[in-house]
């Protein structure tokens, strides 16, 4: 019976457990792949770009004939040709002589009025077709369509910029969630330390070796870190939220890969000469975009104000008469904008003027650039070495809390000296865990300031 029992516990113990789902753990790369495809930054930009090929298309489509048709029917009210005719004696004469040709009595023209009116066209129908192939527009339309290419290619480089921008964020919040979860055990360490010291003030206390001071003197430091656990539980739980968010799974508990790297390594291994670098920036890339955009742009208007050639055919029916006869036509014909040459000099101008501006920003945007490349790696040099300043003042920490811990139980130190020590120890801890956040976040920084 007993065995039988066993049994069906642990079957019911199986099937319950077959049930539960291990809470999906992310890794930073995964965060900046979900952030990558859920962001809302990223679809704006991917419609952007699906615009940008849409104008593509719609430039390209201007080297195809144009073709135009119409068609209309009309009915007057009356006829649109009306007119009195009276023959006169010669006319009556000539008339004479027709039907005397055909072999017909003369005097039937007696029968015949001298007077009569002509009435015609009440009704007609018109239908054309027209197609017209522009071979010289001064190269408005070639230019056209490199100034859509360029857009396409702009909004491409727009989205690498929202997804450098993307990746460093998450990076921000991951880190940071990161940080808030070992100053978590920095604090569980001391609360631990604190506790074994509040034993061992009781126990003084309670034996007759010490004043009810040192006792609450502890219970005030645990009630503080009790107020400092609070304060990274609340921002733990923020930070999930504003991570989850972010990277696409709102209302998402998110659990987190929160291991700190042991190796960190020197910043030498990743530096680049700022003048080798420079060509990968995207900033650079759209700077040189809009140099050629405003070269395009000049371009368009010099052909604006040159002759347009077009040739074309024509079907045109008309039927005004019962009789609707089509007839082919073929076309040539070229414009001249001669009174938009003046006023077309001064615009060309003025977009020369505009290129050599794009041209002495882009310099000017260089030099800024090259400069925030070396303040990145300068950043990222400056963190590292606050990490190894960090490390050895918690090793000092450490080691002074031990000596301390160590004087207060031999009687020969006071419990303030030993809080003190406690309180040197957690700030040494949390300095070093955002020193080593601090690196993280630069080097992401110093990577997007060099194109990589």
């Amino acid at each position: 019976m007993r065995k039988l029992f066993s049994t069906i516990l642990m079957a019911s113990l199986g099937l319950s457990g077959y049930g539960i789902q291990a809470q999906t753990v992310y890794s930073l790369d995964e965060c900046k792949q979900m952030a990558l495809q859920n962001n809302i930054k990223i679809r704006k930009a991917n419609l952007g770009i699906s615009q940008a090929q849409e104008q593509e298309k719609e430039a390209f489509s201007k080297y195809f004939p144009t073709v135009s048709a119409s068609g209309s029917y009309f009915r007057s009210s009356d006829y649109l040709v009306q007119e009195d005719i009276k023959l006169d004696g010669s006319q009556q004469q000539k008339i004479a002589g027709i039907i005397t040709q055909l072999g017909l009595n003369p005097q039937a023209l007696a029968s015949l009025p001298s007077t009569f009116t002509l009435q015609a066209i009440d009704h007609g129908t018109f239908a054309d077709v027209m197609a017209m192939e522009p071979i010289f527009a001064g190269g408005q339309i070639a230019n056209g369509n490199k100034l859509a290419k360029l857009q396409t290619k702009v909004r491409e480089l727009q989205l690498k910029q929202t997804q450098d921008d993307i990746v460093y964020t998450t990076e921000m919040y991951y880190n940071q969630l990161v940080t808030l979860y070992e100053k978590q055990n920095t604090i569980n360490a001391v609360e631990k330390q604190m506790n074994q010291i509040h034993k061992d003030a009781q126990n003084a206390y309670d034996g007759g070796l010490t004043e009810k001071n040192d006792v609450l003197t502890v219970e005030l430091k645990q009630n503080e870190i009790s107020a400092n656990r609070l304060k990274i539980e609340n921002g733990i739980v923020i930070c999930k939220m504003v991570l989850a968010q972010y990277i696409g799974i709102p209302g998402t508990d998110i659990a987190i890969d929160n291991t700190i790297p042991d190796l960190l390594p020197d910043p030498s291994m990743y530096y680049i000469d700022p003048s080798s670098a420079i060509d990968n920036r995207v900033e650079v890339k759209l700077l040189d975009k809009n140099v050629e955009a405003n070269q395009l742009q000049t371009k368009m208007k010099i052909g604006a104000m040159m002759p347009t050639i077009a040739v074309g055919a024509a079907g045109i029916y008309q039927d005004l008469s019962n009789k609707g006869p089509v007839n082919a036509i073929g076309l040539a014909t070229v414009s001249i904008p001669i009174s938009s040459w003046w006023s077309g000099n001064r615009v060309v101008r003025r977009l020369k003027i505009d290129t050599q501006v794009a041209e002495q920003e882009r310099e000017d945007s260089r030099q800024l650039l090259m400069i925030q490349m070396q303040s990145s790696y300068n950043d990222l040099t400056s963190a590292y070495k606050q990490i190894e300043i960090s490390k050895k003042s918690m090793e000092k920490s450490t080691e002074n809390l031990r000596l301390n811990q160590d004087y207060y139980n031999a009687g020969t130190g006071s419990m303030s000296d030993l809080m003190d020590a406690q309180t040197q120890f957690q700030m040494a801890h949390d300095q070093y865990i955002d020193a080593v956040a601090q690196y993280l976040n630069c080097r992401t920084a110093y990577f997007i300031a060099t194109g990589r």
